[in-house]
């Protein structure tokens, strides 16, 4: 490069007279040929276009300033815990994760106690974090079962009540949601979503089946491991 500006300079001086402007701005021959050691004059630094020659606008070297590295947050496998169970998600990609989670409850009824077993897999789509907060969207499939306890007959003998297995239950859930992560600490952070579930079931003695469409909120406390 500079070999290339030199030739390019010394045909422009021999091609062709000079002007006087052009005579005044033009460097010496012996500044083209032999170039000053700007070695022992320590860094090079850079000046901010229109101050004057020499002056610095700033400390930055020709190097440029290094961004600082941002802290690597753990990420890749939390376990979190909520009143009604626990859960395991992994992640696939930064904004990407997958979530296996077992949940149980009980609820009262008019004919007896139940009981409720959910069996889910979560797939999440994280956005980007800010300010310790963090939005995604997801969908859940799941495996639900009930069995029903302390059977109410009203003291018929020939309910059908009395037959064993009545009330136990089994079927599916299905929904999509939407939430939020708040990151309280490096590695603790809780999270909250809520989104329509179809949940249908299937009742063992008599056959029944029903399904219904609800709104399900979720909260849970993730301790991320790694």
């Amino acid at each position: 490069m500079a070999a290339a500006f030199l030739c390019a300079s010394l045909y422009v001086c021999a091609g062709r007279p000079a002007s006087a402007a052009e005579a005044a701005s033009r460097p010496p021959l012996e500044e083209i040929l032999n170039p000053p050691d700007v070695s022992s004059t320590g860094p090079l630094l850079l000046s901010r276009p229109g101050s004057a020659p020499g002056t610095l606008a700033s400390t930055t070297t020709a190097r440029g300033t290094e961004p600082e590295s941002p802290v690597r947050l753990p990420h890749r496998f939390s376990v979190g815990f909520n009143d009604l169970g626990g859960q395991f998600r992994f992640h696939l990609r930064q904004d990407w994760a997958a979530e296996f989670r077992m949940l149980t409850g009980n609820a009262s009824s008019d004919v007896g106690s139940v009981q409720a077993f959910v069996f889910g897999l979560r797939g999440y789509k994280f956005l980007p974090e800010r300010h310790s907060w963090r939005f995604y969207l997801g969908a859940e499939t799941a495996y639900v079962k009930t069995s029903l306890h302390g059977i109410n007959t009203n003291g018929n003998p020939n309910s059908v009540a009395t037959v064993s297995g009545f009330g136990d239950t089994s079927g599916y859930a299905l929904g999509a949601f939407g939430g939020v992560e708040y990151r309280l600490l490096k590695r603790l952070a809780i999270d909250f979503d809520v989104g329509p579930y179809l949940i249908g079931l299937r009742e063992r003695v008599t056959g029944v089946s029903g399904s219904t469409l609800d709104f399900v909120g979720n909260t849970a406390i993730n301790v991320y491991l790694f």
